[in-house]
């Protein structure tokens, strides 16, 4: 890089002295510091620095590109195919923000610029959890006051996880020319909102929910001067500071969160949001005005770290056997009448041992029961001796519910794994008795896309998802997106005469009228099985909860799952056994 610009080493000592000239106000002592930090400085300025103009850096690699190939126009109508060929030497134009690092501002790249108009927020792609949320102060504890203390504590961890992977799955969606109205009703407190029509979430896919979506909103192009910044601490030109590789125009940066999205009548959404970071101190007025255009990076949360945040959000109203669960309070013992286990061999299954036997036993006799051991030890299999013994006990005795809307519901057995393979391990063995016990596999979306693909569905879900998780043929009798394609449902031959249309493009009432047509056909398999196999993420669909209610629920390798990761099949059912 010494042949393109200049490049000065700096001692961090000169460093340290130039951080604190710069926080008294002494900017000549700065400037002084770092003109004789090398004496072959003046020499390097000689040397070919970084354009003044934000358009003219990319000259050199945009000409190895054009010598090579063109820039295909558009791949797709959801893609903007953006190429660019670098050689060691070519210069791209950065713009740089500040860190504390060892307890001393360091400067970082903030956004590298690709093309003129496209740049890479390198800052929120570094430091998520700074820009979209906040580290979290106190750790986990094994009990809890009450659940505003479990909220306090837990609701910051799954938020830090939340941005991460949001951030990590690269998911997002840009909209260039976006009309953003901002307002500040407090000092400090910068909250904001745009229109969304409803053209363009048809058009681009965007199936997400914006009420749980990361903004990165920059505002490209502007003059670096002082009469830009609405309050300035340094009278004196910003520019008679800047060095020669500095661009004359800069790129304002904030981060921020939504905080609801309203549905309006002619389809749209309206999105409002509040800004969580800001890299900048001061805030421009140019952003204020009337009619003014932003670039806006929408980052949606994963359809998991939005079930854990409300897994753990909502244990204020879950009932008080989940509670006492979470909060590692005593669990009373249930004082109705026990359950006679028969120890008998359940054919299909292997025999159980004395120790098998005796968690069985425990299980079936106890609200909440914990069975752990070594692999290979033969949990799993326990596992389903419980779940057919709870079903028989179902079969005899009906639960009597106290609110009337669980009464509506399909009363079943949930079985739940952190992961799709744990789940089909014990999927496996129900399989062998898919006529007497009725198990049903639900898988998520994502999955069932991959057997039964619909238009623009790849855009909707995580492209990890896309490329390991597949549903098992050996359980496609008791899978419920094959079971809706079946003659015993009463939907499969519509649902099959829109997979025959499906390479045609479904736009508009064909493709609402589809999916309608899928919730009813999920629906219908569920009221007609009694147990249900599936993730714990899973377990808080929309479709499950209203459908049907867990009278027990059972979580295989649950030391594989986080706490709010295994909350979420306690908090959305009232289940008697654990």
């Amino acid at each position: 890089m010494a042949d393109s610009r200049p490049c000065i080493e700096v001692l961090l000592t000169v460093w340290k002295d130039t951080i604190e000239a710069i926080d008294n106000g002494k900017l000549d002592h700065a400037k002084r510091l770092i003109m004789h930090a090398d004496a072959d400085l003046k020499e390097l300025e000689k040397q070919t620095v970084l354009p003044q103009s934000s358009e003219g850096c990319y000259t050199q690699a945009e000409k190895c590109l054009s010598e090579k190939q063109e820039i295909p126009e558009m791949q797709s109508e959801h893609f903007a195919d953006i190429q660019l060929e670098l050689q060691p030497g070519d210069i791209l134009q950065v713009q740089l923000t500040s860190r504390i690092k060892r307890g001393y501002q360091m400067p970082t790249v903030q956004l590298v610029h690709i093309k003129p108009k496209f740049e890479i927020c390198v800052d929120h792609v570094n430091s998520p959890i700074t820009c979209f949320s906040r580290s979290a102060d106190i750790p986990s504890r094994t009990h809890y006051n009450d659940t505003k203390e479990y909220i306090r504590i837990w609701k910051p961890l799954c938020e830090m996880e939340s941005a991460a992977n949001a951030v990590n799955e690269s998911d997002i969606v840009i909209i260039e020319n976006l009309q953003v109205k901002f307002n500040q009703e407090l000092e400090g407190i910068l909250k904001g909102s745009f229109l969304l029509p409803l053209q363009w979430i048809n058009e681009w896919a965007i199936e997400f929910n914006l009420r749980n979506c990361f903004l990165c909103i920059r505002k490209r192009g502007l003059k670096l001067e002082t009469s830009n910044v609405e309050t300035s601490k340094v009278e004196t030109s910003n520019v008679e500071y800047s060095t020669l590789v500095d661009p004359k125009e800069f790129t304002w940066v904030a981060h921020g969160i939504t905080s609801n999205a309203e549905k309006l009548k002619n389809g749209g959404s309206k999105v409002e949001f509040y800004i969580s970071h800001l890299p900048m101190e001061d805030i421009l007025k140019c952003i204020f005005q009337k009619n003014t255009h932003f670039t806006v990076e929408i980052i949606p949360k994963l359809i998991p770290d939005i079930r854990k945040e409300n897994a753990v959000v909502n244990i204020t109203s879950a009932c008080d056997f989940v509670k006492a669960i979470a909060l590692g309070q005593r669990i009373p013992r249930e004082v109705k009448s026990s359950l006679n286990i028969v120890r008998r061999k359940i054919n299909g299954l292997p025999a159980l041992n004395q120790s098998q036997y005796h968690a069985v036993d425990k299980a079936l006799n106890n609200t909440f029961t914990l069975i752990q051991g070594p692999p290979g030890t033969g949990k799993t299999v326990v596992g389903v001796y419980i779940v057919h013994s709870f079903f028989e006990h179902n079969s005899k005795k009906k639960r009597k519910w106290d609110d009337p809307k669980d009464k509506e519901k399909k009363e079943v057995i949930l079985y739940c794994g952190p992961s799709n393979k744990s789940v089909d391990v014990v999927a496996e063995y129900l399989m062998r008795f898919k006529d007497s016990l009725r198990p049903l596999r639900v898988y998520s979306q994502e999955v069932e896309m991959l057997d039964f693909p619909f238009p623009d569905c790849k855009l909707q879900f995580s492209q990890r998802t896309l490329r390991q998780d597949r549903s098992k043929p050996e359980l496609r009798d008791i899978t419920m997106h094959h079971r809706m394609r079946q003659d015993q449902n009463i939907y499969s031959a519509q649902i099959k005469d829109f997979d025959k249309r499906i390479k045609l493009e479904l736009h508009g009432l064909f493709s609402s009228r589809y999916k309608n047509l899928l919730r009813k056909a999920r629906a219908y398999e569920l009221q007609h099985h009694d147990i249900i196999l599936c993730t714990c993420t899973q377990s808080s669909t929309p479709v499950l909860t209203k459908t049907v209610t867990a009278r027990q629920i059972l979580i295989d390798e649950c030391a594989m799952a986080t706490e709010p990761q295994a909350l979420i099949p306690l908090v959305c059912n009232k289940p008697e056994k654990v």
